[in-house]
């Protein structure tokens, strides 16, 4: 007990000593405050709590919140974690649960995840649920089975988090009070399915979506009144060579857009704020044909030509540089910030691209990485004609890199001090234990002092901290949920 009290006492941000001092002061408090206590526990942490005396055995009970892990469950996990969820639905009245979470756990390959969705219809039915998640353990290549969910009418439905789960068909849906939707890996029945499910809600801010393996939706329509933020990828591009699709976006309140998807067929806006902030990491890899390659890539950025505040990757860029003299990248008349990503054997000449394309740019964070997929012979130097916004905007850049052999990063600092007519502050940031490479002495401080175009330039160069974790180390791949 006095463990789970401090896991408490720590999620509110006070010591434990604060509220446990040996003396049972907890059980003391109403039943209410204790089931509040409770919400802060995992279902698992709070029917332990059930042991503690006979003034806890029922308590966890009355938690209007199911948190569950199937690997928390005796064998046959799914068996008995699914007849939990059963016997728990049947003990109380329709109005009492608000929050469902359910992690399946598939690692042992011989899951039956068909067992819960008679309980997950039953839950989400609920009229008083607000938070509602599904979600696997396992990476969506990997998984043996998705769950089938038949999504109805929710009055209260506040949040809806959904991972490789595959939707039943509905014609008509309505969640009215829905803010924020996560749907990663789930397969839509149809393109209107889809539709339907994101513009039911007149409230919706929060939107992420992350394309199945094996969806059929051919045209994407993301129609919301109310949307603020959104996301779209395909986790495995790989298995949808012949499976691009078309997306169109009206969200006329949209502040906030990242595009991490690779089988656009064509991407269209019909109307978002004008302040939106976007993230491009889209890969062209996979299209057959150049000729339609090169137009969406340029049919895709002239969307944003009118955003102030863009983060480009260099999977992008490498094929905006790749068609370059062909299509030019479209002028970003209004962009201010940018953040890059970009090969450093190929910086020299992609950063001129990139600095002409923005000529109102004020601030520049980019980033140089040793990648080795720049086949094509590079420019070693720069254009004597100065992009626009050296001369008349430019006031902070920041660059991350390593220490490159041809010392690179050097040259680039050195280009910005001798040319940024309107800088105000430079930092170089280094990464000394990336590549093994030092520079020769004195280098850095020549640069330091070297002689700059403006003279309120202010030039830092500091270290970049150090990784804790080995680069042998496992990081689970970033999810939604």
């Amino acid at each position: 007990m006095v463990n789970l009290m401090r896991k408490f006492a720590k999620s509110i941000g006070r010591p434990g000593t604060e509220i446990w001092r040996g003396e049972d002061m907890i059980s003391t408090l109403p039943d209410h405050l204790l089931c509040h206590i409770l919400i802060f526990l995992s279902t698992d942490e709070s029917v332990l709590t059930s042991v503690l005396s006979s003034r806890w055995r029922n308590l966890w009970k009355w938690v209007p919140r199911l948190d569950l892990n199937t690997s928390d469950f005796p064998y046959p996990n799914d068996v008995t974690c699914a007849a939990f969820i059963d016997k728990f639905l049947n003990l109380y009245n329709e109005s009492y649960l608000r929050e469902f979470k359910l992690r399946i756990d598939q690692a042992n390959f011989r899951s039956n995840v068909s067992l819960y969705e008679p309980c997950l219809g039953v839950v989400i039915k609920k009229p008083n649920v607000r938070h509602f998640q599904v979600e696997s353990d396992l990476l969506e290549h990997w998984c043996t089975s998705e769950i089938r969910l038949t999504l109805s009418a929710c009055q209260a439905l506040v949040c809806l988090k959904l991972h490789l789960v595959w939707l039943n068909d509905f014609e008509s849906l309505s969640l009215p009070c829905l803010k924020i939707m996560y749907l990663e890996d789930v397969v839509f029945p149809s393109d209107a399915a889809a539709e339907t499910l994101i513009s039911c809600s007149p409230v919706l801010e929060d939107l992420k979506l992350s394309l199945h393996r094996d969806d059929v939706v051919v045209v994407l329509r993301v129609y919301s009144q109310s949307l603020k933020s959104f996301t779209l990828k395909r986790a495995v591009p790989v298995y949808a060579i012949n499976g691009a699709h078309t997306v169109l976006v009206d969200t006329p309140r949209l502040v906030y857009m990242s595009l991490i998807d690779y089988q656009f067929k064509s991407f269209k806006i019909i109307s978002m704020s004008d302040y939106v902030k976007v993230d491009l990491d889209v890969d062209f890899e996979l299209m057959r044909d150049e000729l339609s390659e090169r137009n969406i890539v340029y049919d895709l950025l002239n969307n944003f030509s009118g955003v102030r505040d863009m983060t480009i990757s260099w999977t992008t860029l490498k094929f905006i540089h790749r068609f370059h003299d062909m299509n030019p990248l479209p002028k970003f008349r209004d962009l201010t910030r940018l953040r890059a990503t970009m090969s450093s054997d190929a910086s020299l000449e992609v950063l001129r691209i990139v600095l002409e394309s923005y000529p109102k740019l004020k601030h520049f964070h980019f980033t140089l990485e040793l990648v080795n997929d720049f086949p094509e012979a590079v420019i070693t130097g720069f254009s004597r004609v100065l992009p626009r916004c050296l001369v008349f905007s430019l006031e902070s850049v920041e660059m991350e890199s390593p220490i490159t052999e041809k010392a690179t990063e050097l040259k680039l600092v050195r280009y910005f001090l001798e040319n940024s007519a309107t800088l105000k502050k430079l930092v170089l940031l280094l990464n000394h234990e990336s590549t093994g490479e030092k520079h020769e002495p004195g280098v850095l401080k020549q640069l330091i002092e070297s002689p700059r175009r403006s003279s309120l330039c202010q030039f830092e160069v500091l270290a970049v901290p150090p990784n804790p974790e080995p680069w042998w180390i496992y990081v689970k791949p970033q999810r939604f949920l």
